[in-house]
């Protein structure tokens, strides 16, 4: 992946989470920088409607591969004769009211007019995640991985971050109320979703992940952070 050179990730599922950072901001800041009510609340709509079209998506694809799985078998003819089961069916819910096209395009003009107030702060910038990347280079014994996890129906986890040159990461889970950590994922690539065993098989686990560089066959760096994730089935 190429390095960015604009505040705003490449990543869906880590823009989703950069605009939720930018509604939360106007809510805090936006009558300090200048923005109306109305101004507001669009952005705070923004991050909804994209999340929306994001999430809707990705839940009829995975719809659309159970059917798959529905239909053949079905129609297998290796398979003893019963009953099938209910055929999965696609997510229908109405879009937010009032949905735009052009989101993005939108977000960033709102960000323009946020940076040049007078009022507008790094303090801002930081909370909001609208700071320019910086590309200086951090040593080796520094770097860390800067995770982003979003969990995945079927106990699966979604994780994104740059590899900063490093051929692979690990990827460690530590479970609610225990003090090991489990290597679940060595990602050569990323986003890249996981599968990550439930204790109980069928229900929902909270827990930690973290991360470590890996290069050369050989740990890099410091340990990631550690965001909380709850796996969890259909």
């Amino acid at each position: 992946m190429p390095k960015r050179i604009d505040w705003l990730p490449y990543g869906i599922n880590e823009r989703i989470l950069t605009l939720r950072s930018i509604a939360n901001g106007a809510k805090s800041y936006g009558a300090i920088v200048g923005l109306t009510p109305d101004q507001i609340d669009r952005i705070k709509a923004i991050a909804e409607e994209y999340a929306f079209a994001a999430r809707v998506y990705d839940h009829n694809k995975q719809m659309l591969k159970a059917l798959r799985a529905w239909r053949d078998g079905v129609m297998s003819n290796k398979r003893p004769i019963k009953p099938a089961a209910e055929r999965p069916m696609f997510d229908n819910s109405p879009m937010p009211v009032g949905t735009q096209r052009g989101l993005i395009a939108e977000i960033r003009q709102y960000v323009r007019l946020m940076k040049a107030s007078t009022n507008f702060t790094s303090t801002m910038a930081t909370a909001m995640e609208i700071h320019s990347p910086n590309h200086v280079k951090t040593p080796l014994r520094e770097l860390k991985p800067r995770l982003k996890v979003t969990a995945v129906e079927g106990f699966k986890v979604r994780i994104a971050c740059e590899m900063e040159g490093m051929t692979a990461v690990q990827i460690e889970f530590c479970r609610k109320g225990e003090e090991k950590w489990e290597k679940v994922a060595f990602l050569t690539k990323l986003p890249e979703t996981i599968y990550i065993e439930p204790r109980v098989m069928g229900v929902p686990e909270s827990g930690l992940i973290r991360a470590i560089f890996i290069k050369n066959n050989k740990i890099v760096g410091q340990y990631s952070n550690m965001p909380r994730v709850t796996i969890f089935g259909l």
